[in-house]
Formats: structure tokens, C-alpha cells, sequence
């Protein structure tokens, strides 16, 4: 069998043309080559993962972040005796003691991880293949050696990479509980400042309920918090009555939380729009927040 220099599609030698594209045959077969050279693909790119990942940190690690890290990898190389290095610690004298691997190399790898360990599992697959093709057929595949380092290197990278990512988990989880309380005393703020002062300006008292700030055109303000669960609303001190008006001088706005229940230790409470770290009620020592009169 050949290949049909035309289509290139097998054909017998033996055959006056290729049952493929019809082209007739002019001449002999050329010779095959006294000399093959092993494939070094496969290797190479194995190669070529591993060492993608490795610039890719390095160079995000020295050049990003206004290139705090390679200012003070210029300084702890030449010193402070130079005029450039003079220059970097006049603009930020504190670039001697930056944490360049216990931060600021941490905090890259570990933003970097999410991407970084499926490259590199996929760079230890590739290089199992290459050395295995290497192994089987070194005639037709070279690389052995190469593949090996990079099944290594690929290795290693993965699992410091999926260290990084494990061991961040909980600060991340942290991170999301913290953002979310903050969006929902955001929403708290905003419902005390936009609706209820709103109303106690208008009428000089908070409302009996929520509902009630429709009269002030407040109904766009927030009810509820970031888990959307609304808010209790609590009216207390009274001021004064006239027939069956009530007037409150005071009120308390409670948010169940992230675990989503009332009076559990997570709540988030505003006392008259400022958010407090417990319940007034609960601590006899701050019970004056709230009036005597407005107490249940």
C-alpha cells in the first residue's frame, strides 16, 4: 500500500491508478527513508504544559499588583545602595518587609488554582501518554526523558495548586457569610434612611407596621434581606395617644440571619437605625435603648 499523492488516501502500489480520486500512476513509489526520526510531540507538549503554568504564575506574581513583588525582589537583590532601589523605597518605604511568598504568592495561587489544577491534571494525563507511546515505540516516539520530568513537574504543580485551593475553602466561605451580612445591613441602612426616618419626619412617629410606609412613597425600599427573608419589625415607645392613634418614638428592625431563624445568635439587629451587637432585651446592662413603656 502507498499514499495517493493526490488525495491522500491509501491505494495498492500494485494498482495502475487510486480508486479514490482516479490519479494514475506515472512512475515508482519513492524509497522510504534510510533514517526516521521518533515523534517528539506528545513530549513536548507535556512539556509545554507544565511550563506554561510555571510562567504564567511567575509572571502574574512579579508584574501584577503594581509589581510590588518585583520591587522588592530588586531590592533584596542589590540593596538599598543603588539609585533605583533608592527610588523604590522613597515611593513605598515598606517594600522590605512585603510578604512576597506568605501573601502575596499564596494569594495568587490560590486565584490562580481554579484553573490551574485542571491544566495540570490534564498535563500528568499527557505526559503518561507520551512516556507510554515513548516506552511501547521508542522507534516511532522520542521523549522518554522529557516526559517523565514533565509527569513530575505536572504532578507537583497539581498539588500545590490543590493545596492552595483546599486550604482557602474555609476563608472563602468566610468571605461569602461576611459579604452577605454586610449587603444586608446595607439594605437595613438604606430602609432606615429612605422609609422610616422618612416617616417619623413626616408624622413625628415610626409606623405601626411596614406596610404603612406606602404613605410616604417608600415602597421600593427593602422588606427584605440578602436571603430574602423580610425583616421583623418591632414599634416601641409610645409617645402618645389620641383616641386610637399611637404615636412610637422607637423601633427595632431584625434580620433572621444566615441561618434564617429569629433569635438565634446570628441576627442582625438595628435599635433606631444603628445596628447593635445583641438584643437590648436580652442584656440587662443596655436595657435603656429601649423605653420602659415600649417593652414586651
Amino acid at each position: 500500500m502507498m499514499i495517493c499523492p493526490c488525495c491522500g488516501q491509501e491505494r495498492e502500489i500494485s494498482g495502475p491508478e487510486c480508486a479514490s480520486c482516479g490519479a494514475r500512476q506515472v512512475g515508482e513509489p519513492l524509497a522510504p527513508p534510510d533514517v526516521v526520526m521518533p515523534k517528539m510531540g506528545p513530549a513536548f507538549a507535556a512539556f509545554g504544559i507544565a511550563a506554561v503554568v510555571v510562567v504564567t504564575f511567575l509572571a502574574a506574581w512579579i508584574f501584577s499588583n503594581d509589581m510590588k513583588v518585583g520591587r522588592a525582589f530588586l531590592i533584596y537583590a542589590f540593596g538599598d545602595g543603588t539609585k533605583l532601589t533608592q527610588s523604590l523605597l522613597q515611593g513605598d518605604p515598606r517594600l522590605p518587609f512585603y510578604r512576597i511568598f506568605n501573601y502575596d504568592a499564596y494569594r495568587l495561587a490560590t486565584i490562580l488554582s481554579w484553573g490551574a489544577v485542571p491544566v495540570t491534571a490534564f498535563g500528568i494525563w499527557l505526559a503518561r501518554r507520551a512516556g507510554r507511546l515513548a516506552a511501547d515505540n521508542p522507534a516511532g516516539f522520542g521523549g522518554l526523558r522529557i516526559s517523565r520530568f514533565s509527569m513530575i513537574a505536572s504532578t507537583a504543580l497539581c498539588v500545590v495548586f490543590s493545596i492552595a485551593l483546599i486550604s482557602s475553602i474555609p476563608n472563602t466561605i468566610t468571605r461569602g457569610r461576611l459579604k452577605r451580612e454586610a449587603a444586608t445591613r446595607a439594605m437595613m441602612y438604606e430602609l432606615h434612611q429612605r422609609a422610616l426616618q422618612k416617616y417619623y419626619n413626616e408624622y413625628g412617629s415610626y409606623p405601626q407596621e411596614l406596610t404603612d410606609l406606602g404613605r410616604v412613597n417608600a415602597e421600593a425600599s427593602p422588606r427584605s434581606d440578602y436571603w430574602e427573608r423580610n425583616f421583623s419589625y418591632l414599634p416601641v415607645g409610645v409617645i402618645a395617644s389620641k383616641g386610637s392613634a399611637i404615636s412610637f418614638s422607637n423601633y427595632k428592625l431584625v434580620s433572621a440571619g444566615p441561618d434564617q431563624k429569629f433569635d438565634t445568635e446570628d441576627d442582625i439587629i438595628m435599635i433606631d437605625g444603628v445596628i447593635v451587637d445583641r438584643d437590648p432585651e436580652s442584656d440587662p446592662q443596655n436595657t435603656s435603648l429601649i423605653p420602659e413603656k415600649g417593652r414586651r
